[in-house]
């Protein structure tokens, strides 16, 4: 009795069937991606992004074959998919040079398979695909930014809102963060794109065993490979393109070769075919595609290539096109010297032209409208202070100025070493320190006045200038009045008298003062052995030199030239341990302060 009236119902309403069998569950199939900005390949990202400004509009017709296999326990596989036609519309702009967008517009044409077999609803044949939008942000830039490769980063974002029934929809956003790298080899160019693609993951129906991983899906990790040619309006690439699992799901992987070609410098024309290897969703026994991308569709020049312009057989300049041979004379253009010119292949593609008939080639002159001669490339001597030394030898070219002083003029006539701007006597001899004036000599004995100790009165250089009847106490030199003999000034025992046996001493040392007004100012320093209180010590020795100022004062040396400074013990000059040692720290001592010295000492007590 059932019987009939199932068979009723199945002629009159055969739909209620089809509504009874179950569905897939709602999923992306499609595994197809495309390189938005195609620059090196056109479904792997090679780390190029646009330049700022361009824009590169593609449609790409593909057929995907068994991209869905099931199977039901002890049957055979059943293509629940068994061919699959869409059409991609994919956009790439530019806003900056580093700073790509790109999306991705999947249509479903056409969906057919055999899902009966196993109790499953046929997947709707018509309707709209997972939407795609992207971001690439350029790191490095091989072509223009000298780095050693191409790479980006990116980050595409699948919408859910394609057609659940079709098999085009996760239900869900998912995500795919990348790298992208890529670099040029000659006229290949590498690359190497990792992403990681986030989206719900589980089984996509229950006619299979549940050990059975070809009807699950999941986090995956997805590579591709590819290399390409470069430099030439058609265009070949080998792409590989494969999936490892982070979850229950299989791997795969797809072998994509293709050919492009350059119809003009806004039309490009394309198409790739391969196969596939593993079970995952997705994954067809083999896909075609072709399409063609518009807009700023022309490939960038890369380091040593010509412009792909230059095939067209547009009027490019020879720079862009070094490997044509614009002026028709057998020499290509990146070793034509005169690239637009025909010339001779023997002279680098010039012709032999002597404009300044100087009897060198213009090729060969390095000055071609001058004439000059062969020693200096066809270049006339240059001097323009007319001193006879040429410019390039000269040191001063617009001041005359004999050769042996390379071109400029003496500015040391008396050659003393300074100059004469510097010198106040710049036509006498004389030395640096008296400003290039002569050295004085005012008893005409030949000792000049600075180691004169007898200034006024004519002797010997052995003899500190002195007449041999004398013996000089005291000695003249740059920093101090050095005490001859062992000389020595003693005061009365821990006392600041001076004793009697020290004034024919100090006489010369006020004689040498007066005789020589040139020495700017004298330190009288008093030292003392280390016997005693530090303090007193010093205060004691500051007495002293204050002792022996007062006393060069009263032989008429000007008190500004005199300065009394206490050392104490604070500067010996030998070991305090032994007698001599100590006797030789007590002392007094009479330095020089000349001209932009500082000061010695310690400050005055």
């Amino acid at each position: 009795m059932l019987g009939p009236v199932a068979l009723a119902l199945f002629l009159v309403f055969p739909g209620m069937v089809a509504f009874a069998q179950p569905a897939l569950r709602s999923f992306e199939l499609e595994r197809l991606e495309l390189n938005p900005g195609a620059e090196g390949s056109l479904v792997v990202g090679t780390g190029e992004v646009l330049q700022a400004g361009q824009l590169r509009l593609s449609a790409v017709g593909h057929y995907s074959h068994k991209p869905l296999v099931l199977g039901r326990a002890g049957q055979e596989d059943i293509p629940i998919v068994g061919g699959r036609t869409t059409m991609h519309v994919v956009a790439a702009y530019a806003l900056t040079n580093r700073l790509q967008l790109g999306v991705q517009l999947p249509l479903l044409a056409q969906q057919v398979g055999d899902p009966a077999k196993t109790g499953l609803r046929s997947p709707e044949s018509f309707g709209l695909g997972t939407p795609t939008v992207g971001l690439r942000v350029g790191l490095l830039t091989q072509s223009k930014g000298g780095e050693p490769v191409d790479l980006s980063l990116g980050a595409d974002v699948g919408l859910p809102v394609g057609s659940s029934s079709g098999l085009a929809n996760d239900d869900k956003f998912r995500y795919m963060p990348r790298v992208m790298v890529g670099r040029r080899f000659g006229f290949i160019r590498a690359g190497v794109d990792a992403g990681f693609m986030v989206r719900p993951q589980g089984r996509i129906s229950d006619v299979g065993p549940s050990n059975d991983v070809r009807d699950e899906v999941g986090n995956e990790l997805r590579i591709g490979v590819a290399l390409s040619t470069t430099g030439r309006r058609l265009r070949g690439e080998f792409n590989v393109r494969g999936m490892v699992p982070l979850s229950r799901q299989s791997g795969s992987a797809e072998l994509l070769p293709g050919v492009r070609y350059l119809v003009n410098p806004s039309l490009e024309v394309f198409a790739l075919a391969g196969v596939g290897v593993g079970a995952a969703p997705g994954t067809p026994l083999f896909r075609v595609l072709a399409g063609g991308s518009f807009g700023d569709v022309t490939p960038r020049r890369g380091p040593g290539e010509s412009s792909v312009k230059c095939d067209m057989g547009m009027s490019l300049s020879p720079e862009e096109c070094p490997d044509r041979d614009d002026d028709g004379d057998g020499v290509l253009n990146i070793n034509d010297k005169c690239p637009e010119v025909a010339g001779d292949p023997a002279r680098a593609g010039c012709a032999r032209t002597d404009t300044d008939k100087d009897g060198i080639e213009d090729s060969l002159d390095a000055c071609p409208n001058e004439p000059g001669d062969a020693a200096r490339q066809g270049c006339p001597m240059r001097d323009q202070d007319n001193d006879g030394v040429e410019d390039e030898l000269d040191s001063c070219p617009m001041e005359r100025g004999p050769a042996e002083n390379r071109g400029c003029p003496l500015k040391d006539r008396d050659k003393d070493g300074v100059e004469n701007d510097q010198d106040e006597c710049p036509d006498e001899f004389g030395p640096a320190e008296r400003k290039g004036c002569p050295e004085e000599d005012s008893d005409k004995d030949g000792v000049p006045n600075r180691v004169d100790s007898c200034a006024q009165a004519s002797g010997s250089l052995d003899n500190l200038g002195c007449p041999a009847h004398e013996s000089p106490r005291v000695a003249i030199e740059h920093r101090e009045l050095k005490l001859t003999n062992g000389g020595k000034v003693y005061f009365d025992a821990a006392g600041t008298r001076i004793q009697q046996r020290s004034f024919e001493l100090l006489d010369w040392v006020a004689k040498v003062l007066i005789e020589h007004p040139e020495l700017p100012r004298v330190v009288v320093g008093g030292h003392t052995d280390d016997r005693g209180f530090p303090d007193q010590l010093r205060q004691l020795s500051q007495q002293r030199a204050e002792a022996v100022r007062r006393y060069l004062i009263d032989k008429g040396v000007a008190p500004g030239r005199l300065e009394a400074r206490g050392y104490g013990p604070d500067r010996p000059i030998d070991s305090p341990a032994t007698s001599i040692g100590r006797e030789n720290n007590r002392r007094v001592e009479f330095k020089i302060i000349r001209d932009g010295d500082e000061s010695t000492g310690a400050p005055q007590r």
